[in-house]
């Protein structure tokens, strides 16, 4: 998709001469990120530095193995919707739309945008969060400013510029490595619990293992993902681009490469937020389901500036991913309504991302107004995530096996195992946290 110079217009993809995109007035949610800072924010929101926090805080290391085990599913996920939008020219809505029952498109778009919308309202909230600690004004008039700048900074500055601006305030999330490197770490135990699944079929513990999941496979980063490829395939052939083998190789391959090092990264940094917590909060400080301030786990190296470096990471990692959380939401509607490409649709879907954006900042207001916790507020996004992640995974691994949605990846056995293992586990979880439930009532 691409955008005009009106202001109506809606985000595009930004690749190639940066400076052709930096002086072009749009709103690109679904920028092309390489490996680094920014991406960083993108992939890991206030919702996923929240969880790992508490998933080592409550329970130590007997998670990192999510991390660890379920990197080749991340990755085989991404390159599956890659390659689907690579060979239609179109996102994931768009080829379920034409591959489904409307009953299961339209269940899985909706869940895709309350999902999202409740996403952007948590990091909202969790800006809001950080601006009280230096002002102390009210939770809720803080959110609704929160929410207005990030909606007035995606309209008027192109994501290209925004990116490389806020990409700086994510250099604290190195600090959690810094922790690793003067605490006591039992690297052995590291070692094992990242390589050996340890699960407890406990209420609590389950459902932490569901929002970790949820965070990490969200699937907002699959739609983008794809819907970047697409817009990609739509400005090569406007512009007359050689559509050839060749090409479409080389961009599959760049396309590999990118997703191997960016997921690599996002990983790495979920380890070392975990490790963290759980080497300095875990045990006697901190006992599942109590409270946590999340600034605890960089005491040990930044002490008295704790708060300050987590609040800027918080805010860098929000306003890097509202983007891509409303812009995929709305591009999810239009593909579902089959919009075509063109100026109407970018302004269609402009409209309608300042819409979802506007919802979600509301309802970041409405939170505030009931006193919701919010590193609360950010756990229960994940296991929204976590609950509801199962049945996208579903219709994403069913469309990798149709030959005229992914071309020759259907040979790929691998990729499609790696894919089914990862809605498996994911659904096996959902499944006992719900027989859990029940049989705690009960008794």
């Amino acid at each position: 998709m691409h955008s005009s110079p009106d202001r109506g217009t809606a985000p595009r993809a930004a690749q190639g001469n940066t400076h052709a995109a930096s002086s072009q007035p749009a709103r690109s949610w679904a920028a092309d990120l390489r490996p680094g800072l920014a991406s960083l924010g993108c992939d890991n929101d206030p919702s996923g530095i929240a969880t790992y926090s508490l998933a080592g805080a409550w329970y130590g290391y007997d998670l990192l193995w999510t991390c660890v085990l379920s990197y080749p599913s991340m990755v085989a996920l991404q390159l599956v919707s890659t390659r689907v939008a690579a060979v239609t020219g179109h996102g994931l809505t768009a080829n379920m739309r034409a591959h489904y029952s409307p009953v299961f498109f339209y269940l899985a778009v909706a869940r895709f945008v309350i999902a999202n919308t409740l996403n952007i309202a948590v990091n909202v909230m969790a800006m809001a969060a950080v601006v009280q600690r230096f002002t102390h004004g009210p939770l809720w008039l803080l959110a609704l400013a929160c929410g207005c700048t990030s909606i007035t900074l995606q309209w008027f500055i192109p994501y290209p510029r925004y990116a490389q601006m806020l990409k700086w305030l994510m250099l604290p999330m190195l600090a959690y490595a810094g922790v690793l490197l003067i605490v006591d770490v039992p690297w052995h135990t590291v070692v094992l619990r990242s390589l050996v699944p340890h699960v407890e079929w406990k209420e609590d513990f389950v459902t932490m293992l569901m929002a970790v999941l949820g965070t990490t496979m969200s699937p907002y980063l699959l739609f983008s993902q794809a819907e970047q490829e697409a817009q990609e395939e739509h400005r090569q052939h406007e512009q007359h681009a050689a559509r050839g083998d060749r090409r479409s190789s080389e961009q599959l391959r760049r396309a590999r490469m990118q997703t191997l090092t960016r997921t690599a990264l996002s990983s790495v940094a979920a380890l070392c937020i975990m490790i963290a917590a759980a080497a300095t909060l875990h045990g006697a400080q901190t006992r599942p389901g109590e409270p946590m301030e999340l600034s605890r786990v960089l005491e040990p190296l930044v002490d008295g500036y704790a708060g300050t470096l987590l609040g800027l990471a918080l805010i860098g990692s929000a306003l890097l991913a509202l983007p891509s959380l409303g812009g995929s939401a709305a591009q999810a509607v239009a593909s579902s309504f089959d919009w075509p490409h063109g100026q109407r649709r970018d302004r269609r879907i402009a409209v309608l991302l300042v819409a979802l954006a506007g919802l979600g900042t509301l309802l970041g207001v409405a939170l505030g107004l009931w006193h919701v916790d919010p590193v609360k507020a950010l756990y229960w996004s994940a296991i929204v995530n976590g609950m509801t992640i199962t049945p996208v995974l579903v219709l994403l691994v069913l469309l990798s096996a149709k030959r005229e949605a992914v071309g020759e990846i259907v040979a790929h056995w691998s990729l499609r195992a790696l894919c089914w293992l990862a809605t498996l586990i994911t659904g096996v979880v959902v499944v006992a946290h719900f027989v859990l439930e029940v049989a705690e009532r009960v008794s």
